[in-house]
């Protein structure tokens, strides 16, 4: 438990919060297992350590779990900042709505200011039109939380946020992973906020420092089933783990758990004790990255250490090993946040 590991990082609240979380276990659909959560009441807003303990848990034990978890998240705290959807943030917190986090487009992934899904009025409404794709858990939501570039007038535009019911989903295959794309046309949609940018930063910048803590959980499960298997996988006539080589590895595992998972948590206990209106962007790029590619040895090794039956097909570090790789790109790829961090010191603050 990350609660008792690093206490001093947590409040009792986080360590009852993963109690639940460690028990948690579901299988079937997104929506089932969205289902399952609210029944646990796992969707109850939280802060962003309490975030980050449910999503090591699950992670540990299901990516596909954690999945359907966050994106939860991703989708309505868009709206919990704007006001004025509580009965969506209901719905969704009880379980009985799937929501979307519709930002990613063909040509605007990291680049977030490029998007050219744009919003029209109709009426009391808007209609939209573009695409968006790699949206996790979209095949099976029902609404969408969607950003699009909206007319101001006098030929300026801005980036705003949409509500969408029922959005136009096609599912990508992505291995493990719930994903799919909306192809928007003319299709209605409420508006939430005219102050779209700041609302998905916001959100990002909240969620980011828990995908380091889910890769971390993603990385001690590969950690823990290689423990298991060097111990009584026997070779020469002894267990692999009486090979020094094999120590090293281990030992290289451990010190790649240890320090991703302190700096990813150092990242979620910072958003969550920063001062109102702070900036965080920083350390959410610094836990992030250090966690997924920490995480990412750590799965390769456990491969490796399992030799031919590290790739077989019911392999659980074979799936892990497609599950982590994800993590590396949404929510800020690798090699986009070091932008962030490089310019960080360039600045010179």
């Amino acid at each position: 438990m990350l609660t008792d590991r690093y206490p001093y990082l947590f409040d009792p609240v986080h360590a009852a919060r993963e109690a639940a979380a460690a028990t948690f276990r579901a299988t079937g659909s997104i929506r089932a297992r969205v289902e399952g959560l609210a029944a646990a009441g796992l969707l109850d807003p939280t802060d962003v350590r309490g975030l980050a303990v449910t999503r090591w848990q699950l992670a540990h034990a299901d990516a596909l779990t954690d999945l359907a978890f966050i994106v939860q998240e991703l989708g309505t705290f868009p709206l919990r900042s704007a006001g004025g959807f509580d009965d969506v943030v209901e719905a969704a917190r009880t379980g009985r709505s799937v929501v979307a986090f519709a930002l990613t487009e063909p040509e605007a992934g990291s680049d977030v200011r490029a998007l050219t899904t744009r919003a029209t009025p109709d009426g009391a409404g808007y209609r939209l039109t573009g695409v968006k794709h790699f949206i996790s858990n979209a095949p099976d939501a029902d609404r969408a939380t969607v950003f699009a570039r909206l007319d101001t007038g006098e030929g300026r535009d801005t980036i705003a946020c949409f509500l969408v019911e029922d959005p136009p989903a096609t599912p990508q295959k992505v291995a493990g992973h719930s994903i799919g794309r909306f192809d928007f046309v003319d299709t209605p949609a409420r508006l939430v906020s005219t102050k779209g940018l700041g609302l998905a930063f916001g959100t990002l910048e909240r969620c980011r420092p828990s995908v380091g803590v889910a890769a971390m959980g993603m990385a001690k499960r590969a950690f823990d089933e290689t423990l298991r298997h060097v111990q009584t996988r026997r070779q020469f006539g002894a267990p692999l783990s009486a090979m020094p080589v094999v120590q090293a590895r281990l030992a290289d595992m451990a010190l790649e758990l240890e320090a991703g998972t302190l700096t990813a948590l150092h990242a979620c206990w910072r958003r969550d004790t920063a001062p109102p209106g702070a900036r965080t962007g920083y350390e959410s790029a610094i836990g992030k990255v250090t966690a997924t590619e920490a995480a990412q040895r750590v799965i390769d090794a456990a491969v490796q250490l399992h030799g031919g039956l590290g790739v077989e097909e019911d392999s659980v570090v074979q799936q892990l090993y497609r599950d982590i790789r994800p993590l590396r790109i949404y929510e800020g790829a690798t090699d986009v946040l070091k932008t962030v961090i490089a310019a960080r010191w360039l600045e010179g603050s």
